[in-house]
């Protein structure tokens, strides 16, 4: 749309201009894609379909003055006479003091409200006035200087003189293929709709397009990699890969063999590999990292694979070590806690390539420490890095393979969506020495029999976590805490057990020595908070029980369970509800028989949103303006196959009916590599 000043539209007057410029409208099309928040539905209906406290739209005249009572401080109440169909009612709003200056008697409104206690009192809750406003659809904006009877007067003269001018953004064959309106149709629709269908039709139209938009930005982001050519070939040896399988004292399953012939593709083509490697806790992963590993030096590369935490470094470099001690090479572990000394010598060996292999926390892309020749970087649970993490470790050599791998199930939506420019691999199949975690339910009045399983586990030697949703005693939240089930165990299990405390409050070195004492059989018992729920392996413990378990999503719960998958032991997961609801119990009585985490996890996200899965940070992109994932999987499935389509077309980068898709998909890649660099 070419550009119009908001000064170029005389019906605007100055005081109206300045209330629109204050929220960052300047121009006519800034004005159309400024849309409303909501719709008020003014459909009128009889007042004799009226019933007790059910809302209701009614149309009539104020037959009386109108008058205020204060109630209490902040409280008001304005009250007057209304004739509907001839019927008296007595009318009541609260806190809209101002409206008295607008209402007066004989004034036709259209209200929205309810009786309360009888059929003679209404309280109204919104209104308008039907000399200002005569429609039955009224859109409300956020900006609150303006009126919602001006901004309708604003846009119906906007569309009759300028709607001609809004350019369509879509090609013609994908607005055929979905039935969709156009965009000066539905930009029409959302602005000044006659019914709620209307509506619908336009939202659908720009949800469309905003998920198609974002999909095919995602899949430029991968096009643009894998059409750069400018990654070397890594030539690994293939009989040493073969050696290392025949070692293994078990034998991958078809899922790791997969996943594994996916990244010795990805090390041998031009580009460079983004993949994300997902599988449940037991079900792997690091066998498989470790054949990257080993397929990467050599053929010659460093790799280096970073930890959230020092304990899980620690854990890392000794199995990776022993699987990898045929092979004579050199494997280093850099985190905070390396001695100066030895840090040193480590940094000379990345840098002069004596150094095959580095595993470690942060400490990995500090700006010391520079490699001689990086191949790959293979990110355990990457969610946990921040996002200037990932990217300066990947800036430590010259186009890095990169692997992320994480044991959080993503639904097939948010996979779609979130890592539309990665390639994805999964691992489903467990192996076959896993035994399932039995999880039960159990009601409060039960609590008593788990304790007992509780002591029987340790009198055996085994360990347990004990997790609940908060720290601290909580004033507005009535449910387990961390420190008072603690004190709790240490007075129930004294003389027993030994237990111990983890939460997030703690600073990283306390969290790492409570870790290390409880791996080491030091604590009995950690009581936490989900603190632990990505975390170290602990092959000793064998039951996890969880208070307040309503409070959590399944998704989590089922993160949370796989603490003890580990074991070689029969596993046990308990979950207790603070508070039993319909909803909570069915969630719970779910995790009893499902052991699918991806299964768990599209059940999250229709029911607690992106957020549950990335945390409501770094879901902030998958918040859109108009689409909602949990709603709108149909529209993103769409738009994600017509995305794959227009990026393998000619018609992308050549048509100008593309342009607009085009444009926001290299704007988009731009704005990457500028964080990149």
């Amino acid at each position: 749309m070419k550009t119009i000043l908001l000064d170029q539209a005389e019906f605007i007057v100055a005081r109206t201009r300045t209330a629109l410029k204050k929220n960052g409208i300047e121009t006519i099309n800034d004005l159309f894609n400024d849309f409303p928040t909501r719709y008020e539905n003014y459909n009128v209906s009889s007042i004799k379909d009226a019933k007790l406290e059910e809302t209701i739209v009614l149309e009539g005249s104020i037959s009386s003055k109108i008058t205020v009572t204060y109630l209490k401080s902040k409280l008001t109440a304005l009250n007057f006479l209304f004739d509907v169909e001839g019927q008296i009612v007595k009318a009541t709003i609260f806190n809209r003091v101002f409206l008295k200056n607008k209402l007066d008697y004989g004034t036709v409104i259209k209200a929205s409200g309810k009786f309360m206690k009888t059929l003679n009192n209404f309280t109204i809750s919104e209104l308008i006035i039907c000399d200002e406003i005569n429609r039955d659809i009224v859109p409300i904006y956020k900006n609150k200087d303006i009126s919602e009877a001006k901004y309708v007067e604003i846009m119906d003269k906007c569309f009759r003189r300028y709607g001609e001018f809004i350019t369509e953004t879509l090609p013609e064959k994908y607005i055929n293929k979905h039935n969709l309106v156009s965009l000066k149709t539905a930009t029409k629709f959302l602005h000044v709709p006659e019914n709620l269908e209307q509506i619908k039709i336009g939202l659908d139209r720009l949800k469309y397009e905003e998920l198609l938009k974002y999909q095919i930005s995602m899949k430029y982001l991968h096009y643009m990699r894998e059409n750069s050519n400018n990654s070397p070939t890594i030539e690994y040896n293939e009989e040493l890969l073969k050696d290392l399988e025949k070692r293994l004292p078990y034998e991958l399953t078809n899922d790791q063999k997969q996943v594994v012939n996916e990244i010795l593709k990805d090390l041998k083509s031009t580009y460079v590999m983004n993949r994300l490697l997902q599988g449940e806790v037991g079900s792997g992963k690091t066998i498989v990292a470790i054949m990257a590993i080993l397929a990467v030096v050599s053929g010659g590369y460093q790799a280096a694979l970073m930890c959230p935490t020092e304990i899980l470094s620690n854990q890392h470099f000794d199995t990776i070590s022993e699987i990898l001690k045929p092979y004579n090479l050199n494997i280093a572990l850099l985190t905070g806690a390396t001695p100066a000394k030895q840090r040193k010598v480590i940094l000379e060996g990345l840098q002069n390539g004596t150094i095959n292999v580095i595993i470690g926390t942060h400490a990995l892309f500090q700006k010391d420490v520079e490699y001689e020749k990086l191949g790959i970087v293979i990110a355990d649970e990457e969610h946990r890095f921040g996002v200037r993490q990932r990217v300066l470790i990947r800036n430590k050599g010259n186009d890095v393979n990169y692997l992320k791998m994480s044991a959080t199930p993503i639904p097939r939506t948010l996979s779609i969506s979130a890592y539309g420019d990665m390639d994805i691999s999964i691992i489903k199949e467990m192996p076959k020495n896993r035994k399932p975690v039995i999880t039960k339910y159990v009601e409060q009045k039960e609590k008593r029999k788990v304790m007992e399983h509780i002591k029987k586990e340790i009198k055996d030697g085994r360990q347990i976590y004990v997790v609940t949703p908060l720290i601290n005693e909580s004033d507005v939240l009535d449910t387990a805490n961390a420190t008072e089930i603690y004190e709790n165990m240490v007075k129930y299990f004294e003389g027993k057990a030994t237990v111990g405390l983890i939460h997030g409050r703690l600073k990283a070195q306390e969290k790492e020595e409570i870790m290390k004492n409880f791996l080491d059989k030091k604590i009995d018992i950690l009581v936490a908070t989900s603190v632990i729920e990505v975390g170290v392996n602990v092959q000793n413990a064998t039951t996890i029980l969880i208070l307040g378990a309503e409070r959590f999503g399944v998704a989590t719960l089922h993160q949370l369970r796989g603490r003890v998958m580990r074991s070689v032991h029969q596993p046990y997961c308990f979950l207790i509800a603070e508070k039993k609801t319909e909803n909570s119990e069915k969630r719970l009585q779910m995790l009893e028989t499902t052991t699918d985490g991806f299964q768990l996890a599209e059940y999250d996200l229709m029911n607690r949103g992106p957020g549950e899965f990335f945390g409501e940070k770094q879901s902030g992109s998958m918040n859109f303006k108009f689409a909602d994932l949990r709603s709108d999987n149909d529209i993103l499935l769409k738009a994600n196959e017509d995305s794959e389509e227009i990026i393998n077309s000619k018609e992308f980068f050549e048509s100008v009916e593309f342009e607009t898709l085009y444009q926001t998909a290299v704007t988009n890649y731009n704005k990457k590599q500028e964080e990149i660099d």
